[in-house]
């Protein structure tokens, strides 16, 4: 019976002091702040319900109304309710819909599987996913309490599905919605069309409509309301949320250094989405560091090593290619190759601890910036960043137990009627006790993450008089990008000191701000070059999939004005003074 009624305790959204912690901890390894949050331990339940008999847990079941205050024991009844088979999973899905229950979407991962698990499994998990990109219609706080109903719902999923962790759910229901979606890759004949679905080498889907050998850009007048197109446009937006789904991701499992096996991702190989976001990512393991390839780890020069089966891997982040010195290297690979990342993986903004800060538990690198915090919140929470009301932004790291917080007197929530504010510091605490931390005990991949966030803040949510026109971090990413590119083009008139590129054309000589992308040239005026970014897409490249316009600006003006002798423009021209 005690078992029994310490899950009631352990399930209500309630506080609980740490004698009753220490009491929960006895029959599970999960977190009390876990279980409060929704998280279920399936096996602590039907071990509880085995040993009292369905009987007796009737008599704990009526009795947890008494633990709570209000209707706290609610959640610990939907979960009983789920696992003991009294709900039926289209009900509740209804029920949910209705009025976006995040209990009953916690406890509609926890109903028993069909019998066609598979699935059913899929189902659930298609589910979820489509919660969470409905909560997207929602304000920053309901969007980030139904994203962690969705994270917690996930848990139960895998746990209910006997899977050792989400990530494993995820890989393999991912893996089936491709083997659903196959026979549409197939060219099909429609009243003398063709017709399929195609996914391209970034893993980016499109739909494709042939005459004959002609391929047609719109889908024919005469098929728009067949069936059979309806499908393939299902498809197709099924394909595009499974690549951003999957993108998403995996930039994330980078950041929070999520393990996996090299069977993992061998068998991820035969997956046209997620396979070639994978092919172009630099992985670690203990000692080792290469892309994955023939089911190893392969170095730039082609060296296999990190052969075996079950070897841990996990998605490199700038902080092990610098600690392991092949930071370069590998900048210099995917330039060399051509290689085209899905996010800013080798060319991440890295920020390292000072040793000014390693001893304090606040950086102060960006205090006196003003920013506007409106601004501010709906840039970061797609970084996973929630503004507390108490707190301020807060950015929470659950595995690691640190908890980031932006301090600025702001107010988060409305606009502020005062003059716009100003960042003080940036703190760590610990999640449990909320103790400081000291900068020297982070990880040196959340602090470089969280300074990222901050300084892409500042740089775009700023406010006051003083521009930054883009953050430190992006104008060392750009310098990188543009010491291979001179490199490439054998251009020797090109040097970079700080935040500018200095050219020696022909005509003149010029400096460019790698920030702004301001041109001025030596004795002369600010030179006007306006920019056509829809024509640089695609023509010049870039070591990552999302391109950022400014950079390529940057560069194709700096390649325009390495070669000045060629400039046909008598608009930009007439601006240039020939000494």
């Amino acid at each position: 019976m005690t078992s029994a009624a310490y899950y009631f305790h352990a399930h209500i959204n309630e506080w609980c002091d740490e004698k009753k912690k220490a009491l929960i901890a006895r029959y599970t390894p999960i977190e009390p702040e876990d279980l409060q949050l929704g998280a279920f331990d399936i096996d602590w339940f039907r071990e509880a319900y085995k040993e009292i008999g369905a009987e007796r847990f009737e008599i704990v079941y009526d009795a947890a109304k008494y633990i709570s205050s209000s209707n706290g024991h609610t959640r610990a009844r939907k979960y009983a309710d789920a696992v003991n088979g009294k709900m039926v999973a289209v009900e509740v899905k209804k029920q949910i819909a209705g009025k976006r229950n995040k209990d009953l979407l916690m406890a509609y991962a926890l109903i028993p599987l069909a019998k066609d698990t598979t699935s059913d499994l899929l189902e659930r998990y298609q589910y979820l996913q489509q919660f969470l990109k409905e909560s997207k219609a929602f304000g920053a706080q309901r969007q980030e309490s139904e994203k962690k109903a969705v994270e917690i719902g996930m848990q139960n999923l895998a746990r209910n599905a006997g899977y050792s962790d989400v990530t494993r759910l995820v890989w393999s229901m991912e893996t089936e919605l491709i083997k659903e979606m196959e026979p549409y890759f197939t060219p099909t004949e429609l009243e003398g069309f063709t017709v399929y679905v195609e996914v391209d080498a970034e893993g980016k889907s499109e739909l494709r409509y042939l005459k004959g050998e002609k391929a047609l850009n719109n889908v024919p007048a005469k098929l728009k309301r067949h069936p059979y197109i309806e499908e393939l446009k299902a498809v197709h937006k099924k394909l595009k949320n499974q690549y951003s789904r999957s993108r998403l991701m995996l930039e994330q499992a980078m950041e929070d250094g999520v393990p996996f096996f090299i069977s993992e991702l061998a068998g991820l190989t035969r997956n046209p989405v997620i396979w070639p976001l994978l092919k172009n990512l630099v992985f670690v393991s203990k000692d080792d560091t290469g892309f994955f390839n023939d089911n190893c780890l392969v170095t730039p020069d082609g060296e296999c090593i990190a052969k075996k089966s079950d070897t841990p891997v996990r998605i490199a982040h700038p902080v092990d290619l610098y600690q392991r010195g092949v930071w370069h290297r590998y900048q210099q690979y995917l330039f060399e190759k051509a290689v085209r990342q899905p996010f800013k993986q080798v060319f991440r903004e890295l920020y390292v601890k000072t040793g000014e800060e390693r001893a304090m538990t606040n950086s102060l690198r960006y205090a006196g910036n003003q920013i506007q915090p409106q601004k501010t919140v709906t840039l970061l929470k797609g970084r996973r960043w929630v503004a507390n009301y108490e707190e301020g932004l807060q950015k929470i790291y659950y595995k690691e137990n640190i908890i980031a917080n932006i301090y600025a007197l702001a107010d988060w929530f409305s606009p502020a009627e005062i003059e716009t504010p100003t960042l003080e510091w940036v703190a760590f605490y610990e999640r449990k006790t909320y103790k400081p931390l000291k900068i020297e005990d982070i990880p040196g991949i959340i602090f470089s993450e969280v300074m990222r966030d901050v300084d892409l803040a500042v740089s775009v949510a700023h406010a006051g008089g003083v521009d930054p026109e883009a953050s430190h971090s992006t104008i060392e990413m750009r310098r990188a990008i543009i010491e291979f590119t001179v490199l490439l083009f054998k251009l020797s008139n090109v040097t970079l000191e700080g935040s500018h590129a200095f050219i020696r054309g022909t005509m003149g000589e010029y400096n460019i701000h790698l920030g702004s992308g301001v041109i001025h040239q030596k004795a002369g005026a600010a030179i006007n070059v306006l920019p056509v970014h829809s024509q640089h897409r695609g023509r010049l490249f870039l070591p990552f999939v999302d391109e950022d316009p400014k950079t390529a600006e940057i560069v194709s003006k700096i390649l325009l004005f390495a070669e000045d002798k060629k400039i046909k423009d008598p608009f930009i021209l007439d601006q240039i003074r020939i000494n």
